[in-house]
């Protein structure tokens, strides 16, 4: 596929791409995707699985429609998961030797609010954040696309919905699909407000963007939103003040604190690493 352009026109993108690749996380990835479609006003998940294109012998044929490989494991788990909570999704196979730029493109071309995928490794060496996931991340950094990485988790009803959150594009991602899953699953939301020395901000003097951020919340949400700030700039305290089972965090602020990717703590609890679409 051709290069991702970075001119787009701002039309009004609604719904979720989910891209699949492993059986075994597509249920905690797609009850997110569930709870995050408004099913009055957007189209279902869009589900998105990537076959390595196999490569072909100069002077050979590509194997015809009869002898291709059945559908991928994880599209048919994605599929008998929402057809089992009465959802029929739009899910696509993909022959595919570039996933990121063909998430990315399938995104575009779908018109879709967010992409959601599940977190993995390196293919080698030390790093924590596999390449696909990075891709993926770097490319919609500019576009009117939000991405969310689901590091862990299964796929229990929520009861508590946390965000850390503050008044940039990863904030407002973090807020907004915090308050999709909440209001969806009749969950609470407790938004974090990340504290800033420099801006003053704190329990009694919080940011004048963020303080229209949670009016906004509380008008939709009514008694399920609830607010506080984050005492300090630290995963251990993000940690402390965040109990319930799912934790959204901008990806900004996952980095600064040095957010695990590939541990979080309590291995039943779900974090989403968010970047907000610019």
């Amino acid at each position: 596929m051709e290069e991702v352009s970075q001119q787009m026109t701002a039309t009004h993108r609604r719904g979720v791409l989910v891209a699949v690749a492993n059986p075994e996380g597509v249920a905690p990835l797609m009850a997110i995707a569930l709870a995050a479609t408004d099913p009055v006003d957007e189209p279902p998940p869009r589900v998105l699985a990537l076959v390595p294109q196999p490569d072909v012998a100069a002077g050979a044929e590509a194997p015809s429609a009869e002898a291709q490989a059945p559908p991928p494991l994880a599209l048919t788990a994605a599929i008998e998961y929402a057809r089992a909570r009465g959802v029929t999704i739009d899910a696509h196979a993909t022959p595919s030797n570039a996933p990121a730029l063909d998430i990315i493109n399938a995104a575009r071309s779908a018109e879709v609010g967010w992409i959601l995928l599940g977190y993995h490794r390196a293919a080698s060496g030390g790093d924590t954040l596999g390449g696909v996931v990075r891709q993926v991340f770097l490319k919609a950094k500019e576009l009117p696309i939000n991405v969310g990485a689901f590091i862990q988790g299964t796929d229990r009803p929520f009861e508590r919905v946390f965000a850390a959150i503050d008044a940039g594009p990863d904030g407002r991602a973090a807020l907004e699909l915090g308050a999709r899953v909440a209001r969806n699953n009749r969950s609470k939301l407790r938004a974090l407000l990340i504290s800033h020395d420099e801006l003053a901000i704190s329990a009694t003097q919080p940011d004048a963007a963020l303080v229209d951020m949670i009016h906004d919340a509380r008008a939709r949400m009514g008694r399920l939103f609830q607010a506080d700030v984050l005492t300090q700039r630290s995963r251990q305290q993000l940690f402390r003040q965040s109990p319930g089972r799912l934790l959204i965090v901008g990806k900004r602020f996952a980095d600064e604190i040095g957010l695990p990717l590939d541990e979080a703590p309590d291995g039943d609890r779900c974090v989403i690493v968010v970047q907000g679409a610019h």
